[in-house]
């Protein structure tokens, strides 16, 4: 039997542009595809979990004559079954709540479409710069390293953008799919949140729908609870944006096999020099006291008991600190305490908080 359309009941027809579900613009089709020279390969920006983006500039037709520059990602018809469904009314209740999400670190979404083959499209502001991920690990030789005070930035503006979901939206927002390619770049290196449509306060439990294959390639960025099973909560967030800090500062993807928390808790727990840990790229040209402080931050955020976690707000408050202490390599750098480098004390405390990091692997 032929399967049935998950949108006719609430995505309209694809014949007009209008803002035909609580003010969320609709676009025609041939719009999108006219922007996208008829999605030809050279607009792809990428393939993720949810489908295929690319690069579209859409014309305005108005007495000035403009155009803007745009994501158009392609949802799959199968991620939007595994998260919501057929015939779940909350695929449009999810981009409704999306489309009222307005914070300077979450990438805005526009509008969406739906052709005559039932295939969802979503319209995002375009981000210039790529993706974090684009600067981690195997850079591209057109792509210069992050330098200290880039990332500190970074960082401190993803936190933000989880702070604002977790606890100023309504109703409050877990992302479930915090990482590295899902944190887009705009002018000067401006971090916004992006990949979150199937947020749901809670997924559902283990069963025959797929949900679980949907996420297992992603199951070593999930705290134990979610792995356990299939729970987001708030503080899982908070495990899988340590992974991110990790990431940040080591310059390594993460990835099952080897596993970066593992390499990373060997060093670390191990009483090695913590300095290892830093990016080669780096080449030396950080404060070693926010090395500290990052490492301490992360690994606090990847403890086993999501009680042991710290809150968001917590972590934003750390990486806005670190973030305004800007570091210059022609500086003598003095932390604080009046030091000019980490204290035995403090690398003890490290190597206990290590011990206790939580890894899938």
């Amino acid at each position: 039997m032929a399967k049935k359309s998950i949108f006719r009941s609430g995505g309209g027809s694809p014949s007009s542009n209008v803002e035909d579900y609580a003010g969320i613009t609709k676009f025609k089709f041939q719009e999108l595809a006219a922007a996208t020279e008829n999605f030809a390969p050279e607009s792809l920006l990428g393939e993720g979990e949810y489908g295929c983006t690319f690069i579209g500039c859409l014309k305005s037709s108005g007495q000035k004559s403009s155009s803007l520059n745009v994501a158009i990602r392609q949802i799959d018809d199968e991620s939007i079954c595994t998260i919501h469904g057929y015939h779940d009314p909350s695929m449009f209740s999810s981009i409704h709540l999306r489309r009222l999400l307005h914070h300077p670190n979450i990438v805005d979404l526009i509008g969406y479409s739906i052709n005559e083959k039932d295939q969802m499209f979503l319209v995002y502001d375009f981000m210039p710069l790529g993706s974090l991920k684009d600067y981690l690990h195997d850079l591209p030789r057109n792509k210069k390293p992050l330098d200290w005070n880039t990332r500190m930035r970074i960082a401190a503006g993803a936190a933000e953008g989880i702070k604002y979901l977790h606890d100023k939206s309504t109703p409050p927002v877990i992302l479930g799919n915090i990482k590295p390619s899902n944190i887009l770049l705009c002018a000067e290196y401006h971090p916004k949140l992006s990949d979150f449509l199937g947020f749901k306060e809670r997924l559902p439990e283990h069963d025959e729908s797929g949900h679980t294959r949907f996420f297992s390639r992603q199951c070593h960025r999930h705290a134990p609870e979610f792995v356990g099973n299939c729970k987001l909560t708030q503080q899982s967030d908070i495990y899988s944006f340590g992974l991110v800090l990790l990431e940040l500062v080591s310059g390594r993807l993460a990835r099952i096999n080897p596993s970066l928390i593992g390499w990373a808790k060997h060093i670390l727990a191990g009483g090695k020099e913590f300095t290892t840990v830093a990016d080669p790229l780096l080449e030396g040209h950080y404060p070693e006291q926010g090395l500290y402080q990052v490492l301490s931050l992360a690994s606090q955020c990847l403890q086993h008991k999501d009680v042991s976690r710290p809150r968001i707000g917590y972590v934003a408050k750390v990486l806005s600190n670190l973030a305004s202490e800007i570091y210059d390599p022609n500086a003598v750098q003095i932390n604080r305490a009046g030091s000019l480098a980490v204290g035995n004390i403090e690398k003890e405390t490290l190597i206990e908080q290590w011990r206790h990091v939580w890894s899938f692997v």
